[in-house]
């Protein structure tokens, strides 16, 4: 029973390969085309071209599963596109995050199933066991990436979020002092970091851009594609609404830093009113080991005297 289990599960891995591999042979074939069409092939050296291959792999694999699960190239298109978002907001921002990502969800979802096959001799489990132990090493093999980048992107927005009314202080002053929206960030991000390493990189990056040539608007709004914070995106469409319509720079920073202030100190209200509720539950474990540690004597040697004078 147990070698059945595992030729099915082998077997559907096997499949969702093959059919995978087809997938990406045919998509890597089309963009071959399509680059051959334009006259952008010959360009090409072979490590591109073998990094466009192993991407369209990776893309047609995930496309294949969200379609498997979700019934709809379309929704499979977009969860790639959440997918390249969520990298770039835990700043995974290299060109091969997805593919890296993608395969080390694949992989796990492949090695964890093995390694724990592999124990199972040593558990001594029957066929329901041994189907519950397989299933759960690769659902565990797809979860794990996606858990530390969910958890590297609310890290890095948090930071973000506890440092900008302090970054817009200081803009304030700079802009205050002269200064424009691009002297104020670079002022910015040379001042935050060592205090706010993330906030600092963010900043110098739209720097760099807007002296490579981009404009401050599109460097703002890349920006808050980047972070995926709502207090970012505020900021930044009220920076290029004050560009556009050539209203006071300083007031509206001085404005914005008011509500910001307001909103982090909410905020931590808001964890400060979580905290007992949280607290709840470790105090009554204390309080019960407590009561435990203090009383257990006592109720010992009364149950002891109590035993002798019955007999």
């Amino acid at each position: 029973m147990e070698f059945a289990i595992v030729l099915v599960f082998c077997s559907i891995a096997t499949l969702v390969f093959a059919v995978g591999g087809l997938t990406a042979h045919r998509s890597t074939r089309q963009r071959l085309e399509r680059l051959a069409a334009t006259g952008g092939a010959g360009d090409r050296t072979a490590a591109a071209v073998a990094a466009s291959q192993v991407s369209a792999l990776a893309e047609s694999l995930v496309s294949w599963v969200g379609t498997l699960f979700e019934g709809s190239p379309a929704d499979s298109s977009r969860r790639s596109d959440s997918i390249r978002q969520r990298l770039v907001e835990a700043d995974y921002r290299h060109p091969s995050a997805f593919i890296i990502y993608t395969t080390t969800r694949l992989t796990l979802a492949l090695t964890l199933p093995l390694v724990a096959l592999g124990l199972s001799s040593q558990w001594y489990l029957d066929s329901m066991q041994l189907l519950t132990v397989l299933t759960a090493a690769v659902v565990t093999g797809l979860v794990l990436p996606s858990q530390w980048v969910d958890r590297r992107r609310a890290a890095r927005q948090q930071q973000i979020i506890y440092g900008l009314p302090d970054a817009l202080d200081l803009m304030v002053v700079c802009v205050e002092a002269g200064l424009g929206i691009q002297a104020s960030l670079s002022r910015i991000a040379a001042e935050f970091r060592r205090t706010n390493p993330t906030l600092s990189d963010e900043f110098e990056r739209v720097t760099l851009e807007t002296r490579a040539g981009k404009s401050t608007t599109d460097a703002l709004r890349a920006l808050a594609r980047r972070s995926g914070v709502t207090d970012v995106s505020s900021l930044v469409a009220m920076l290029v609404q004050t560009e556009r319509f050539g209203t006071s720079l300083a007031d509206t920073l001085r404005v914005q830093a008011d509500a910001m202030r307001v909103a982090r100190m909410q905020r931590a209200e808001e964890q400060a009113g979580k905290a007992p509720l949280k607290m709840m539950f470790p105090t009554l474990l204390i309080f019960a080991a407590t009561l435990l540690v203090t009383l257990g004597p006592g109720m010992m040697q009364l149950m002891s005297f109590f035993d002798n004078n019955k007999r």
